[in-house]
């Protein structure tokens, strides 16, 4: 065999074991493509047994479940598990409430595109007061602040009325910019809490919250609870 038959022996055999391997990505693209069609399915029977109205949007147990996947996938990127299921998470929020809205300022729109992740309904507002309104007045499901934000408006979380539902800073880089979401409903505890206290002066802290802490300990804090959300997983 002639060396230029060798190489061209060496390159077709090369280019089988390329095809086999691009078959087998083929199959595995497929059967993802079916269990994520399985995945919205189920999201869609959720929609129809939840009572008219009920909440769509649980961010402890959508911190849950990521830590759940990073800790059981130790050999997967943590933000390829959580670019993915941003946007599994956001498609099946929109299969249960189509129209569902965030309203954000000017500021906070990046951060309300990537949680949003082209399946929820973006408003843009004027300001923060603005995006809060459309909250209280229901024509926003929640609304997305930058940490600045938040900071200068304290003001507008009551509890009961407007609260800290999230942290998204888990969906950016460590050193971007991080946010909040605030909701009408304080979210259930997912384990791994901090709280959001507003002091007198209209500060805030996120102190850690501990999950078997008790009510007494609660009512002994330096100031009114105005959100809980679960402590973010960090990536750098």
């Amino acid at each position: 065999m002639t060396a230029s038959s060798s190489k061209s022996s060496s390159s077709q055999q090369v280019t089988a074991a390329l095809s086999a391997l691009r078959e087998e990505i083929d199959e595995i693209d497929n059967a993802l493509l079916s269990l994520l069609a399985k995945r919205q399915g189920l999201s869609r029977q959720i929609a129809t047994k939840k009572a008219l109205g009920s909440n769509v949007f649980r961010p402890d147990r959508e911190m849950s479940l990521l830590r759940n996947l990073i800790a059981a996938h130790e050999g997967i990127d943590p933000r390829l598990i959580m670019g993915l299921w941003r946007h599994i998470i956001s498609a099946s929020i929109a299969e249960q409430k189509p129209d569902y809205t965030i309203a954000h300022s000017e500021a906070g729109k990046a951060l309300a595109d990537s949680h949003g992740a082209g399946y929820m309904q973006c408003q843009l507002c004027d300001d923060v007061p603005s995006a809060i309104a459309a909250l209280q007045n229901g024509t926003a499901d929640c609304v997305i602040l930058t940490d600045d934000e938040l900071a200068s408006h304290s003001q507008h979380l009551v509890p009961d009325e407007i609260v800290v539902a999230a942290s998204i800073g888990f969906l950016v880089q460590e050193g971007q910019q991080r946010g909040y979401i605030l909701c009408r409903e304080m979210p259930l505890p997912s384990g791994d809490d901090r709280l959001v206290l507003r002091h007198d002066d209209g500060s805030l802290s996120f102190p850690w919250m501990p999950a078997d802490e008790t009510n007494d300990k609660l009512d002994q804090l330096d100031g009114v609870i105005v959100g809980r959300y679960a402590t973010p997983v960090t990536i750098s």
